[in-house]
């Protein structure tokens, strides 16, 4: 997001001190500390299940049985045995 130099970051701090005051500055530091905190549990838990749903899937598809073709013709009557030799 930021290139994250010690002057850019000074300086954005300087703005929000003449902005908001020395009062209220921390205050406003603390829900964005909450809310980015509150937003990384949210991403991590998101990503946790997608993860646990992928294994899932991948477990189900690993054990899962052979299944014959639907449109296969299995015909009823048996098929007639070859002769073998005549003794």
């Amino acid at each position: 997001m930021f290139s994250g130099g010690f002057f850019e970051i000074g300086f954005i701090l300087f703005i929000a001190f003449l902005l908001f005051g020395p009062k209220k500055l921390p205050e406003i530091a603390r829900t964005l500390g909450k809310g980015l905190g509150e937003l990384r549990r949210a991403s991590n838990e998101l990503k946790y299940s997608l993860e646990e749903e992928i294994k899932n899937l991948d477990r189900y598809q690993d054990s899962a049985p052979n299944s014959t073709p639907t449109n296969v013709h299995h015909d009823p009557e048996p098929t007639p045995q070859e002769p073998g030799p005549q003794s």
